[in-house]
């Protein structure tokens, strides 16, 4: 048979309004506010962007649409454009900092951009918008970076405006690039391209027959993403789990999201819906109609995390086999008013014995279809056989189509039990007529038990609690009548430190007082009392922060990074669904981090000179820290002896160098020079150790140079002697002046066998010659030392 991926089909998710074109979220602009003080918009450094040839870009997409993948609408357009460089940078009257800059990409009907890195100071906002100010995106702070960027949502105008308001004194501490501008060449308004519109056979979700769905429609909604140079949609809906706690989990199609970069990109957008039901069949339910809220247009979220998948399209590039689930939690605070909902769902093997979808097809408002029969459990695109995929035979009212790849489908409990893989549902040539044809579903009961990313499976996000039930009913995602907030957790307690971390404890409180269970936790820490919610708020947040349990039950976080012997005091606070935050608990006072990190191993520790005239010798080393290489040790302890110091009894019994030494900072050099003063003698061997410790009493392993200082007032060379059964042979030899020397090996005859070292030696230095004698005849041989001051000769016997 023809069959065909919904998702691998040109769509767009979104298609933008005149109305919408003027929706703004959030408070006013600073340069609206301070107009008169600003350069005008129109006067602002434009950024216009390469040419791109959306002819071939159309011409590869319906080479393409066969393929498995999610619809492409744009490209992506890779920048520099940095705060430090490009745009305005202007001084409002309060001192703030303004920066502004357009950006322009020609004939594009919408843009956004990604923005890698992304990181902002306290109080500084960044906001989007169009010409005029038109649909205002924003603001964004720090809070709202997921993996340390941020992509936003999309302006339908072939320019936008970037616009960062940074505190006086915090510019500096800006650090942001447009790295991604995507160009949208696949319109955003019906209008603008016929064809691009859904067909008229689809049913609104403000029709009747959806009435007993509001909760679930509430759950439904698309989102952009990028991948590599493609801009792409799909469609999800968020999704329940066993411990109740709100988390904003999201379940849509391994194709179309199967990696962490993937998530990140995310942009979501919810409720964008009719608020009136048009008739199947007519032009105008194929249209985008005046009654859309244009305010919807503006109910965003920015960036997910990837929680877990099993798909098989990251690993082979097809869906057949796994059932093409993924699942994200969105990464922002998704305010009350967008009245969002948790869908429930069944893990049972059983299909549904009646199932509806809720997608966004050809990305227009929200729209449902119905199935009255019996569902089929098969393989992706097989008509019986096969377990990953539900087969819908034919929709009986409404369809799917391209853009609504990822949605759910429930079964006749409400519940979901798939997601959209692809098939070949549609309105017959965008008419009122349904073509009848079949489409797959991924079986969350077939991926459940399973899991490909990070370790973890379906069921480890689903159900946290282990509870292993096969059934969850659906949650409002906030509370929107909840005004009792948690109990205060007056029993936050350090129960134990490491070496960089700190271990803390405290019991759970509840949704309602002490009655529950809360949604989240905001754990601080600064190294000065956290006393007010100002101290709160600027204290620095602790990352893996456990979900809230159940009131009264025992829990405990550890938080890392921190910097031994630093006093540190921390603060707590906990969230229910309805947002509301209890009072601050803190500790009852500040701990110190018991500094357990000894400095690093002393480096490049060696005897830098030997002076044999004035017994003396120069040691020389790289500094090291406090902990490890980070900040300066407290003290050095310098020892001699005149045996090898390999072990620590052997530095115990060493002779301490009396002068302290101060040590310097990392990778500094540091000398001393020791000699009569501190022992030394005339006529011995000496070695040296080296150990540094910090101010907790942490100290190094024993450092010791791999040279020997020998303090002798001629030249000294060990005697020759018998070398029996031996395949080489070694002399130590000292010169009492650096100069040149050459060793030479003569027979018994006379006749020089080889020269065995030729090379400038040290004043004081103890050196090792080494030789081979295995290709010697046995007999008497002569070793020939001749220097720039001496000369002198060893007899050696070799005997085999």
């Amino acid at each position: 048979m023809s069959f065909r991926s919904l998702s691998s089909l040109l769509v767009l998710l979104l298609i933008w309004s005149a109305g919408a074109a003027s929706a703004q979220q959030g408070p006013p602009l600073p340069s609206r506010q301070h107009a008169s003080a600003l350069q005008t918009q129109s006067a602002l450094p434009v950024e216009s962007l390469p040419s791109v040839d959306e002819a071939a870009l159309r011409a590869e997409d319906a080479r393409r649409a066969d393929r498995i993948g999610p619809a492409r609408y744009g490209t992506v357009l890779n920048t520099t454009v940095s705060p430090t460089r490009d745009g305005t940078w202007e001084q409002l009257p309060s001192g703030n900092w303004l920066w502004r800059i357009r950006l322009q990409s020609q004939d594009a009907v919408s843009m956004s951009v990604g923005l890698k890195p992304f990181q902002l100071p306290e109080g500084a906002q960044l906001y989007l918008y169009g010409p005029e100010g038109t649909l205002v995106h924003g603001p964004y702070t720090n809070d709202d970076a997921t993996n340390g960027q941020l992509w936003t949502p999309l302006v339908p105008d072939a320019e936008i405006t970037l616009e960062l308001e940074v505190p006086a004194n915090r510019r500096s501490a800006v650090t942001l690039r447009v790295a991604d501008v995507i160009h949208g060449y696949r319109s955003l308004h019906s209008a603008r391209t016929p064809g691009t519109k859904s067909g008229t056979c689809n049913l609104d979700v403000a029709c009747e027959e959806a009435d007993p769905w509001q909760s679930e429609v509430r759950s439904v909604g698309g989102y952009t993403f990028s991948e590599g140079e493609s801009a792409l949609v799909c469609t999800g809906a968020l999704i329940n789990n066993t411990a109740e706690d709100g988390r904003p989990l999201f379940l849509t199609a391994e194709h179309c999201v199967s990696n962490a970069q993937d998530a990140a990109s995310m942009v979501f957008y919810w409720n964008v819906q009719t608020s009136t039901c048009r008739t199947p069949g007519t032009p105008e339910n194929g249209t985008q109609p005046d009654s859309l809220e244009p305010q919807n247009w503006g109910q965003t979220s920015t960036g997910a995390v990837l929680r877990a998948r099993y798909g098989n399209v990251h690993r082979t590039n097809s869906i057949a086999g796994r059932p093409d689930l993924s699942l994200v939690e969105v990464d922002d605070d998704i305010p009350t008013d967008y009245n969002l909902f948790l869908s429930g769902w069944s893990r049972i093997d059983t299909p549904p014995s009646e199932s509806v979808t809720i997608h966004h097809p050809q990305g227009h408002g929200k729209r449902i279809s119905f199935d009255n029969d019996p569902a089929r459990v098969t393989g992706y695109g097989e008509p019986s056989s096969g377990d990953t995929h539900l087969r819908i035979g034919a929709w009986d009212l409404g369809t799917t189509e391209p853009g609504s790849s990822g949605s759910p489908l429930f079964n006749e409990n409400q519940r979901i039990v798939g997601v959209l893989s692809g098939g070949l549902a549609g309105c017959v040539n965008g008419t009122a007529e349904d073509n009848d044809e079949p489409d797959w579903y991924g079986h969350l009961a077939a991926g459940f038990e399973n899991g490909d990313y990070q370790d973890r499976t379906i069921a480890d996000v689903l159900d946290p609690l282990d509870s292993g039930v096969e059934t969850l009913d659906g949650i409002p995602l906030l509370d929107n009548d909840d005004n009792t907030p948690p109990a205060k957790i007056d029993d936050l307690t350090v129960i134990d430190q490491d070496t960089t971390s700190m271990t803390l404890q405290w019991t759970a409180p509840g949704d309602d007082g002490d009655q529950g269970t809360a949604v989240s936790y905001k754990l601080r820490y600064d190294t000065t009392p956290i006393e007010s919610t100002t101290d709160f708020a600027e204290a620095e947040a602790a990352s893996s922060v456990p979900n809230p349990k159940p009131a009264n039950t025992t829990q405990t976080a550890t938080v890392s990074g921190l910097t031994p012997d630093s006093t540190y005091y921390y603060a707590i606070r906990a969230i229910d669904d309805g947002r509301n935050q209890s009072s601050i608990g803190t500790t009852p006072k500040g701990t110190r981090l018991i500094d357990k990190i000894p400095p690093a191993p002393i480096s490049r520790f060696h005897i830098r000179q030997v002076n044999t005239s004035t017994v003396a010798v120069t040691l020389e080393w790289e500094a090291t820290g406090d902990d490890g290489r980070r900040g300066t040790a407290e003290t050095y302890d310098l020892r001699y002896a005149n045996t090898p110091i390999k072990t620590e009894e052997d530095f115990k019994n060493a002779t301490v160098i009396s002068p302290s030494l101060q040590p310097v900072p990392p990778p500094q050099q540091e000398s001393i020079t020791v000699g009569r003063p501190d022992g030394l003698e005339e006529e011995k061997t000496y070695h040296f150790a080296l150990v540094a410790t910090d101010n907790a009493g942490n100290t190094t392993p024993i450092a010791t140079p791999e040279d020997t200082a020998v303090l002798t007032k001629t030249v000294r060379i060990t005697e020759g002697g018998l070398i029996s059964e031996q395949s080489s042979a070694e002399t130590q030899f000292v010169v009492t002046k650096t100069q040149s020397l050459r060793v030479e090996l003569y027979d018994l005859l006379g006749r020089q066998v080889g020269v065995l070292f030729e090379d400038r030696v040290r004043e004081g230095f103890e050196n090792t010659l080494r030789y081979d004698t295995i290709s010697l005849s046995t007999g008497p041989y002569f070793l020939r030392f001749v220097g720039e001051t001496f000369t002198e000769t060893r007899k050696i016997m070799v005997v085999h």
